[in-house]
């Protein structure tokens, strides 16, 4: 089989076959089941969904173990005790410079370090003094450095709240459109951090004390809590070994030559061909291209 990606679309998964063919073609595969990749231990499985919905748990790509920190962000850690996280990622707001001494405000309030990443919105590039205990940060893994903080604040995207909840970290989401709004729903119906703040509600009397209630105890011990059952869940394994048990095999397969994948059909039979079973048939006069279908 050539070089694939996926993508589930309702109750069928296409399975994109490059490098088979002259042109990539898309393989339909009814699914007899469905795979969710969210973690059950934040998102438990909701009763009225049948066995043949699987949820296999986040997927995660460890950049950790080749990152090095800048000398001068690692000073910074050293120096005290673990910051507050906050980014919001590729989020660009209207007025950078006003959400920049929002945030600047919200953090001297709590009295605690932060780490306030510049993002897509170009946080603090105008700024003319960064208060003491606050760094600006470039583009650090998150797997890294959420290892490093007190808690979390973003914007709820689903890759950036697995991460914080995965490395235990008590999270603050500022939603601002899409899915976001669920992930911080799901995230304060957890027990991991406080309630969701909507962008256009946020000041820095309310982030202040969004903080604050992520920091106590029981935030803190919850979040340690999903972050244990989390990293047992193995979301990788089982949703790879998922999709494999998904797939019709038989139905990839060229029915002349089955080691080799089938790209295309021949129109009205369910006779499959290989890129080269239908070059062979076509030189020999067998076979029209006219006649296959992707």
């Amino acid at each position: 089989m050539g070089s694939w990606n996926a993508c589930a679309i309702e109750d069928t998964i296409y399975v994109l076959l490059v490098g088979t063919c002259s042109a990539a073609s898309y393989l339909p595969i009814t699914l007899k089941n469905s795979l969710k990749s969210r973690s059950p231990a934040l998102i438990p499985k909701p009763k009225d969904w049948g066995h043949h919905i699987s949820i296999s748990g986040f997927y995660f790509l460890s950049l950790a173990s080749n990152y090095h920190p800048d000398p001068e962000l690692a000073a910074f850690l050293a120096a005290g005790p673990a910051p507050v996280y906050i980014g919001f990622g590729s989020i660009v707001v209207d007025d950078p410079n006003a959400m920049t001494a929002l945030i600047f405000d919200a953090v001297k309030k709590t009295g605690h370090r932060a780490l306030v990443s510049k993002g897509w919105g170009g946080f603090g590039a105008d700024q003319p003094g960064i208060p003491e205990g606050v760094y600006m940060l470039g583009n650090v893994p998150h797997d890294w450095l959420f290892k490093h903080v007190s808690c979390v604040v973003h914007h709820g995207g689903a890759g950036t709240t697995a991460a914080g909840i995965a490395c235990g970290k008590p999270t603050v989401v500022v939603p601002f459109f899409g899915d976001q709004p669920f992930w911080g729903a799901m995230v304060a119906k957890a027990g991991a951090g406080p309630t969701p703040i909507p962008y256009k509600q946020l000041t820095s009397d309310a982030l202040a004390e969004a903080i604050m209630e992520a920091l106590k105890p029981t935030s803190l011990e919850r979040a340690q809590e999903l972050s244990d059952m989390i990293n047992k869940e193995k979301g990788s394994d089982k949703g790879a070994q998922s999709f494999h048990q998904m797939l019709e095999v038989d139905k990839l397969r060229c029915s002349l030559v089955p080691r080799r994948t089938a790209v295309w059909r021949v129109k009205r039979t369910q006779v499959r061909l290989s890129a080269l079973a239908a070059t062979v048939l076509a030189q020999e006069g067998e076979l029209n291209f006219g006649d296959l279908k992707l």
